[in-house]
């Protein structure tokens, strides 16, 4: 056995959630006012059936990105989404799925309802990494305190 292949370097895996802590951490001490974030990652957390279900009934919807970024532009407030994904991680897909009582339920995807949050006026950016995040937030002209990378 050779140490090349004894020894073969894999890349870290960094999982979704610390993905997410660590973009949170950053939007809390970069973003300047007037903008303002929050986040919608339901999914960040396992639920149960029946916590999905009350989520659903009090009107969260599937599919939405991540982090949410309000901030004006000359033509007035604009939204912005930035999906989180790890390295290789794909949106969702829409899928049928059957409820307790047999009824078919659909489960919308984020490859459906991300051009439907587009058509109604929202930016979209997928990234793998705090830089990738900062990279939209710049092209977005989203004010940020001064930054080194």
């Amino acid at each position: 056995m050779n140490l090349a292949t004894a020894f073969r370097l894999v890349p870290e895996i960094t999982y979704e959630r610390d993905l997410q802590e660590s973009c949170a951490s950053v939007l809390d001490k970069l973003i300047l006012p007037p903008a303002f974030w929050f986040s919608a990652a339901i999914g960040a957390t396992k639920l149960s059936p029946q916590q999905a279900a009350a989520l659903s009934r009090a009107g969260i919807k599937r599919g939405l990105p991540d982090l949410l970024v309000l901030s004006p532009d000359a033509h007035g407030p604009r939204i912005f989404g930035i999906e989180l994904k790890r390295h290789k991680g794909r949106l969702s897909v829409t899928r049928i799925v059957r409820t307790r009582r047999g009824s078919p339920r659909i489960l919308e995807g984020q490859e459906d309802v991300f051009p439907k949050l587009e058509a109604a006026g929202m930016d979209i950016a997928i990234a793998h990494s705090v830089d990738e995040m900062l990279d939209a937030l710049d092209r977005w002209q989203i004010p940020l305190r001064s930054h080194h990378r």
